[in-house]
């Protein structure tokens, strides 16, 4: 079925096969942010890629299957250069394959994210354990220590991301990234719904992904109440995670937020 679909993606656009596009890795973790990071970036005409793949990084036909997955769904741009993806979640990953790509971290405070991962589930699938309070806080845990070994082990340099710096310094934060990228065409706050925009498995599903553009409009979440200790826990694994990809001899360029500011 799937090599059905890829021979015909491959009828519609031949020249996929042919372009030299450069990988771009965003690795982080269920609602920080990625899904609108992921639209500005894909609303640039230089890159291709939005959402998440679900796929695993793990030799270079992974990256021919990135570049099949997507464009059974999107025509190519004429001057794109770059092909997006992020993984949220525990596939493996070879950094190796990016050598001629891009790499970027990104972290969210557990403040906010944890509430927003256990009102997610609570919608999407209650009787999921990432709808409890323990469950959210594993998942949070256990993704930064993979993100942390990760880049302790990168081979190539990477941009690290405060998160809330895309809501709370978003002229800052995508100057660092549009230099990054080496991209002719600035980022922009204002980004394009697109074809899968808002589609369960693809990211962000709420209506605020729908904007199209950055706000700091945030939801409350007085009805999630985390009990401290596991507070404690998603905190320090934070607090060691960032520190370490700050202070990782790959980190090239970082965009932090202060903080004591806001989260």
């Amino acid at each position: 079925m799937r090599a059905a679909t890829h021979i015909q993606t491959l009828r519609r656009h031949p020249s996929i096969l042919l372009r030299n596009y450069r990988p771009v890795l965003l690795l982080s973790h269920m609602r920080a942010n990625t899904s609108l990071l992921g639209h500005i970036l894909g609303s640039n005409p230089e890159v291709e890629g939005y959402y998440e793949m679900h796929i695993g990084y793990h030799s270079r036909k992974s990256l021919l299957r990135q570049r099949l997955l997507h464009f059974a769904e999107h025509r190519p741009k004429k001057g794109a250069r770059y092909l997006f993806d992020k993984v949220l979640h525990d596939h493996a990953v070879d950094l190796e394959l990016f050598r001629k790509g891009k790499v970027m971290f990104a972290l969210r405070s557990p403040e906010r994210t944890i509430p927003s991962i256990i009102s997610l589930y609570r919608k999407v699938d209650p009787q999921h354990e990432f709808a409890t309070e323990a469950g959210a806080v594993d998942y949070y845990v256990s993704r930064l220590a993979c993100i942390n070994q990760l880049a302790h082990n990168s081979p190539v340099d990477f941009l690290y991301l405060d998160a809330e710096a895309l809501r709370f310094a978003t002229i800052t934060t995508l100057d660092t990234l549009t230099a990054f990228l080496h991209l002719k065409q600035p980022l922009s706050e204002r980004y394009r719904t697109m074809p899968l925009t808002g589609r369960k498995r693809t990211g962000d599903s709420s209506e605020a992904i729908g904007l199209g553009k950055v706000t700091q409009l945030q939801r409350s979440y007085d009805d999630i109440v985390v009990p401290e200790w596991l507070q404690a826990r998603a905190r320090r694994a934070y607090r060691e995670t960032r520190d370490g990809l700050i202070n990782s001899p790959a980190c090239s360029v970082c965009i932090l937020m202060d903080q004591s500011g806001k989260d």
